[in-house]
């Protein structure tokens, strides 16, 4: 079976863009999860870049934890404003303070001054350079989120792979079992009559007895109903698997149909030939449940 690429939740991309202004690099990475969770870092000073970047991540992962952080360097630095009538009003306070406590007078260092509030003030960002971190920021993110995606992909083939191949002895179990279930019901029936005949005093009444227990145990061992669910649920876990992209969800509610057909079959049928069939069915069915559990 030739299968469409799955996506994996596991994976890992890097971006990087930049111009005369800043210089922006992004990474992130993913691993599995229920839902779609995201946790990006960004500096403190763009926190107000987190939806955009929340809604490019968005348009592209339906699943998995992402974790990732956003690095901007601006390259063009505003110069500090020093307010020089804020530095002497401080150097006057300090002046004054030291003669009303009796303290030796000493003149604080420029530096000193520097560091009081409001002794310096860097000026607004300019509009270009806002325009040029969110141009760089999605640029980056997009390249980054290219990455991301072709290796969830690529992860994702190695997955649509093992869970064809459990597919294939889900099914291959399953045509052994529906070939032995009309054998194992006669040589159930068979049993029950012997053991009737093999009775003493065997009547009419017994007879009919027998008959009516026969009739009753082919109803109770039929599983040709459970047999056809479950293969079209197989049908429709190897169109998925065809279709490939987000299809956990799906892939994950068809397995857990499969179990239970397979369960309710087991439990029908008595058959010792056809519980070693089940065994193995529910061990393709497990492998394939712990595969999709990958799977965006």
């Amino acid at each position: 079976m030739v299968f469409s690429s799955l996506r994996s939740m596991t994976g890992y991309g890097r971006g990087s863009a930049g111009d005369d202004h800043v210089q922006v690099e992004i990474e992130i990475r993913s691993v599995n999860g229920r839902g779609l969770s995201l946790k990006v870092r960004l500096p403190s000073d763009r926190l107000a870049l987190e939806t955009k970047v929340d809604e490019l991540l968005r348009k592209r992962l339906d699943r998995g934890t992402v974790q990732g952080q956003v690095r901007i360097q601006v390259l063009r630095h505003r110069p500090a404003i020093v307010d020089h009538e804020v530095l002497r009003r401080y150097l006057r306070e300090w002046r004054a303070i030291e003669k009303d406590l009796g303290m030796e007078l000493r003149d604080p260092e420029l530096g000193e001054l520097l560091r009081l509030p409001g002794a310096m003030e860097t000026p607004p960002e300019t509009q270009a350079t806002r325009r040029s971190v969110e141009r760089n920021v999605k640029a980056a993110l997009e390249e980054a989120l290219s990455h991301l995606v072709d290796s969830r992909e690529k992860e994702g083939g190695r997955l649509g792979r093992i869970l064809g191949k459990q597919l294939v002895s889900l099914r291959r179990n399953a045509a052994k079992a529906s070939k032995r279930q009309p054998a194992a019901v006669r040589e159930a029936q068979a049993r029950l009559r012997r053991r009737a005949q093999s009775s003493e005093g065997a009547s009419s009444a017994d007879g009919h007895w027998l008959e009516r227990e026969l009739a009753s145990f082919a109803e109770r061992a039929d599983v040709e109903e459970e047999l056809a669910r479950l293969e079209i649920h197989c049908d429709r876990l190897e169109g998925a698997l065809k279709q490939g992209g987000a299809m956990g969800r799906e892939l994950e509610f068809l397995i857990q149909e499969c179990h239970r057909e397979v369960t309710t079959l087991g439990n029908k049928s008595g058959d010792a030939k056809i519980s070693g069939f089940v065994v193995a069915m529910k061990m393709a069915i497990q492998r394939m449940k712990e595969q999709v559990a990958n799977v965006e």
